[in-house]
């Protein structure tokens, strides 16, 4: 064990996972997702998508359980606008966080609508406080990388 190390490590037991199941596998669809629960001051943590046979996808996240009974009826609105199977949440859970970086959230909703905009395609999202990493189709890949480093002026 290296003592010099130190890290920002919280339990969470006040979270709630929230999944969108069956949402079509488009561009666009993370953007209108999370940029409307950030236009509705959601905060929102550990972004997973995966992509299903059919062109469907599912996507879910994390949000504090104080803020269910607000979140559920926006998530099925937005279930129901953009053609999804449903919304399941758990709030039996608990998350343990490692924090490296409190500025996530404002950089992930531009990356979402940088890639949309890009028209790439997000087929898998492992995001964390530290980092994102955005799996996309090949034939998009050029015009989603362009994209982000203009948007962060890289």
């Amino acid at each position: 064990m290296n003592d010099d190390i130190k890290l920002d490590i919280k339990l969470d037991k006040d979270c709630i996972h929230v999944v969108f199941l069956g949402l079509p596998n488009v561009p666009g669809v993370a953007s209108r997702i999370f940029g409307t629960l950030s236009e509705n001051n959601f905060n929102f943590d550990m972004i997973t998508q995966n992509t299903m046979r059919g062109g469907r996808s599912d996507l879910s996240f994390l949000i504090n359980k104080n803020r269910l009974d607000d979140v559920l009826p926006i998530c099925r609105k937005l279930s129901d606008d953009i053609g999804a199977q449903g919304v399941s949440f758990a709030t039996e859970i608990a998350a343990i966080k490692i924090n490296l970086n409190n500025n996530a959230q404002a950089a992930l909703v531009k990356m979402f609508n940088a890639l949309a905009n890009a028209g790439a395609n997000i087929e898998i999202i492992n995001a964390t406080t530290e980092s994102v990493i955005f799996i996309v189709g090949l034939r998009h890949a050029d015009e989603g990388f362009d994209a982000l480093n203009k948007i962060f002026e890289n």
